[in-house]
């Protein structure tokens, strides 16, 4: 069972948009996602550019950030029902690793990955791994299928953007949990509007 991060398992539909609001440097972060999606520069460079306005932003600065994230009502229901049926769960993120790594602890979920910021004596260098990015989540679920021996029948995805469709193509079962966009839509077998990912679970169950 692999979810979707932002919007999906949290509330907040960007991780990107959240830091960068409460770091001030929105208005340059948003002029990069213009130009991302007028095609002008590919994920990965936008990736490099948002990830660069934070070099030198402490570590412990993101803490109160990371914190004041809230998880979508039900999730941890909905990780701990799957957990105790024997299903592994865990979530591919085009968001970054620092709330994914704490999605992980907090719900205790098998697996993430995320674009990874990179730290160096407690401070944001401004270098970032990326790892996951606009149209590569369902090669990521693919190899992750291989190393668990699961088959993509075994496997259902749930997300509500434009790159979880990857995750769509690689899964037996796809729910779009308040879905943003109507390709997103249309790719699901299943559509759910709410504010509780329980309302998830008469599909998976």
């Amino acid at each position: 069972m692999v979810f979707d991060l932002d919007g999906t398992l949290t509330t907040v539909g960007s991780i990107w948009q959240y830091v960068h609001e409460a770091l001030g440097t929105w208005d340059q972060g948003s002029q990069y996602a213009r130009r991302f999606f007028e095609g002008q520069i590919t994920y990965e460079q936008w990736a490099r550019l948002d990830a660069a306005l934070w070099a030198g932003v402490p570590l412990n600065a993101l803490e109160p950030v990371l914190s004041s994230i809230r998880y979508m009502r039900g999730a941890e229901e909905v990780v701990s029902t799957l957990r105790r049926r024997e299903i592994k769960v865990g979530t591919i993120s085009a968001g970054l690793s620092v709330l994914a790594d704490r999605a992980t602890r907090d719900l205790r979920l098998d697996f993430s990955v995320a674009n990874e910021l990179v730290i160096k004596n407690g401070r944001l260098t401004g270098a970032i791994i990326v790892k996951v990015g606009f149209e590569n989540k369902g090669d990521i679920l693919r190899g992750l299928l291989q190393v668990l021996g699961l088959e993509r029948f075994e496997c259902a995805a749930v997300g509500d953007d434009l790159p979880d469709l990857g995750l769509f193509r690689e899964s037996q079962l796809a729910i779009a949990f308040n879905p943003r966009h109507a390709e997103v839509e249309r790719a699901a077998h299943v559509v759910v509007h709410g504010e509780d990912l329980r309302l998830i679970l008469p599909y998976l169950l």
